[in-house]
């Protein structure tokens, strides 16, 4: 895990100074940010949800996952509507505190610690988790983009939505019992893998160090108040938990730590598309993929 979270962290320089010798640009990381939302994620999810066998009793972990995204982001919201920014600015910042970074860094850290019991535990919760992004995510993007907000925008975009779309059809897939032959994850493999690769090099292209110093108040106020609610949502909930599963310490552990993983990807992406303020969204994914690995590697010790 440790050497996973240090190539993360090697990418995303990678990205950085690809970006400051001019082979890459904001440009290119808006075509990347396509890429990932149009193959690489819809693959990733595919594969995730559809390697474990989800199970209805685990269902409250769904539910908590949803709490948990959506308590966060109604903080933010409240929060950075009293800042004297830009609009663009205070959409990203409230988008980087709208749901949690799961499927691209704590699926693995799941899966080693406590085998395909963990992994189906965490996807459980993510299915909550990925229902408040993909909805409340956009809207929240078009509210604070030129073009305003639209429900008919949101409808269209849900319905169209390649993560969402392959987020419904695995569901089908793994409560139907479907089963999928290996070959197709063979042919589909090469291409997920690449998500991360894709994504951390993103985050460096956008990475402006000069930009998040003169705005460090607000990416300090967004990452205390992150870790803030999220630590105590996650505690509320692992007590929950252990009320609902007194002999599953496994799924208490795992809604606790869930609750204080990194800003997600899609902040970033969703940033770009509706022209909001991705540095800062980039910036907010650095900071907190350097706290929640902190947080791992303590765990795991």
């Amino acid at each position: 895990m440790t050497y996973k979270i240090i190539s993360y962290f090697s990418i995303i320089a990678l990205g950085y100074f690809l970006k400051k010798i001019d082979f890459f640009s904001e440009k290119n990381g808006a075509i990347l940010s396509r890429l990932i939302i149009y193959v690489t994620l819809p693959l990733v999810i595919l594969n995730a949800i559809t390697s474990v066998k989800l199970k209805p009793s685990l269902l409250f972990l769904t539910f908590f996952g949803s709490a948990a995204a959506f308590t966060i982001l109604i903080f933010a919201l409240v929060i950075f509507s009293k800042f004297k920014a830009p609009d663009k600015t205070k959409g990203s910042l409230s988008l980087t505190l709208c749901g949690l970074n799961l499927a691209i860094f704590a699926y693995p850290f799941a899966q080693l610690m406590w085998s395909n019991k963990g992994l189906t535990y965490m996807a459980m919760f993510d299915i909550g988790n990925a229902l408040i992004i993909y909805t409340l995510g956009y809207s929240v993007a078009l509210k604070y983009s030129s073009d305003g907000f639209s429900l008919k925008t949101v409808i269209n975009k849900l319905i169209t939505f390649p993560p969402l779309i392959a987020f419904s059809a695995a569901l089908f897939i793994n409560f139907s019992s479907i089963k999928i032959p290996s070959s197709v994850f063979s042919m589909i493999s090469p291409i997920s893998s690449a998500n991360a690769f894709l994504s951390m090099l993103t985050i460096g292209i956008y990475l402006n160090f000069r930009r998040m110093t003169r705005d460090v108040k607000y990416i300090f106020t967004a990452v205390a108040v992150k870790y803030a609610i999220g630590l105590s949502v996650g505690i509320l909930l692992w007590y929950l938990s252990t009320l609902l599963t007194p002999t599953d310490r496994i799924a208490s552990i795992i809604v606790l730590i869930s609750s204080v993983m990194p800003t997600p990807l899609l902040s970033l992406v969703y940033s770009i598309e509706r022209k909001l303020d991705p540095e800062i969204a980039g910036g907010m994914v650095t900071v907190t993929v350097v706290i929640s690995s902190l947080i791992l590697l303590f765990v795991g010790v």
